[in-house]
């Protein structure tokens, strides 16, 4: 009798979804646009596959600037020169009107800008005062990382236990203890086996900061607990936009993806328990990931220079008219033009263009 429902119960279930199919008028149309070919008919698919490094990123771009806006400037330059072992670059007003990029404004506001001594990859961090009474761009605890956006600033340390001792004695915000994971790239030929944390900045930026714990791990990009700062992650709920986005405007291709379904994951980032998701970086030397997370909604948190957090990345590309064009080709209009001070030049050209998921990209020419 139970088999007889069941198969009842299944007829009734094809039945239904067959009825489905029939009477909706969109699928009907698509059907008619798009008729499937008979099955002894020849085809031919294209698919998406992973660019070569040689291929993957033809205007030499790569992050050299991690903009963070905060509210309390001088608690954010204690944090990254006396807990991360950053030096002061620069600590000065800006002059109105340097950079049109959202959220600028005409006001003078501080600026200063921190380098790692010693770790000739890693990127600059700069701090930009937040105008009074500044909105955080990702609010907490409410957003997460499925969430579409600019996510995190990743950094490396040679040790995470006394990483993660150095910023817990300075009151370092943190969303958990260090946690081991592990991958296998087939596309870099080398297994991903190492340990991060994820703590936030005096402005409210996230950040991984993350030890390779292999054996055979090269030795340390800096002599001092930390190396800096060097990735960044964006994050999204279906990474083709994004893709799509970063090739057209820089011309960066993907090349390489993993998969991640661990508790440790989840524990680091702040994801719900049991959360799924893909991540891998586009276009060799940029240093952007790109993570598709396995949830049905999120909320996008547009990028902003008058609202705390991480804000924004300053890429440097080997011909800027070029990319303009690119962008221009492509429908990507600029936000803003001209750029901020940077440790390159104190006067660099360059324009501000928004990526799919509301991030903000200060383009600059090397």
């Amino acid at each position: 009798m139970d088999k007889i429902r069941r198969r009842n119960a299944l007829k009734v279930s094809i039945a239904g979804a067959a009825a489905t199919t029939i009477t909706d008028p969109q699928l009907a149309l698509a059907k008619e646009a798009n008729p499937i070919p008979a099955p002894d008919q020849e085809m031919t698919l294209k698919g998406e596959t992973f660019a070569p490094n040689s291929d993957s990123n033809p205007l030499e771009a790569k992050i050299i600037t991690f903009t963070t806006v905060s509210s309390d400037v001088d608690a954010s330059v204690t944090f990254y020169r006396d807990v991360i072992g950053m030096t002061v670059q620069s600590d000065s007003l800006l002059s109105p009107a340097v950079s049109s990029a959202p959220g600028m404004g005409r006001n003078d506001r501080r600026h200063v800008l921190l380098t790692m001594p010693e770790s000739q990859r890693s990127a600059a961090v700069r701090i930009l005062e937040a105008p009074p009474g500044a909105s955080e761009i990702r609010p907490r605890p409410t957003s997460g990382p499925n969430d579409p956006g600019l996510l995190v600033m990743e950094g490396s340390t040679r040790d995470p236990a006394e990483s993660y001792h150095a910023l817990a004695s300075a009151g370092t915000p943190m969303i958990s203890p260090p946690r081991y994971y592990y991958f296998r790239n087939t596309m870099w030929g080398r297994d991903v086996d190492v340990m991060s944390y994820a703590p936030f900045g005096p402005g409210g930026e996230q950040m991984f900061i993350t030890a390779n714990i292999r054996g055979d791990r090269p030795p340390p990009r800096s002599p001092f607990v930390h190396s800096g700062f060097s990735n960044a992650a964006i994050t999204s709920l279906d990474q083709r936009p994004v893709n799509e986005f970063l090739e057209k405007a820089l011309g960066l291709k993907r090349t390489s993806q993993m998969e991640c379904y661990q508790k440790n994951t989840d524990e680091l980032i702040g994801a719900p328990e049991g959360s799924y998701f893909l991540w891998g970086n586009v276009g060799i030397g940029v240093s952007i990931e790109v993570w598709e997370v396995k949830a049905e909604s999120g909320t996008v948190y547009p990028c902003s220079l008058d609202k705390t957090g991480l804000a924004m990345l300053t890429i440097r590309v080997n011909d800027l008219d070029k990319c303009r064009s690119m962008c221009a080709d492509a429908g990507i209009n600029p936000v803003g033009e001209g750029a901020l001070p940077n440790t390159e030049s104190e006067k660099p050209e360059g324009f501000t263009i928004r990526g799919a998921v509301g991030e903000l990209f200060e383009i600059v020419q090397a």
